[in-house]
């Protein structure tokens, strides 16, 4: 399970849907694509079902990414 549809529809599953590392590899799918907050809600999935450093860290990329302003170029 390598793309967003297969990873989508297995965490629909009952097994799919208590699998962390599926979440998380959903969340890095997602982050790639450039979709935010289907991310970061797959990231909280994969945090909820447990210790997932590695989520947290991610989704704290992206809220650094979602939150970045250039204040230079704002002000020529």
């Amino acid at each position: 399970m390598e793309n967003i549809e297969q990873l989508e529809k297995f965490v629909k599953t009952a097994e799919g849907s208590r699998d962390q590392t599926a979440w998380y590899k959903l969340g890095d799918l997602y982050r790639k694509d450039e979709r935010w907050g289907d991310a970061l809600n797959a990231y909280a999935k994969c945090m909820e079902l447990g210790a997932c450093n590695a989520a947290r860290e991610a989704s704290d990329a992206i809220h650094r990414i979602l939150n970045y302003r250039n204040t230079d170029s704002m002000n020529p």
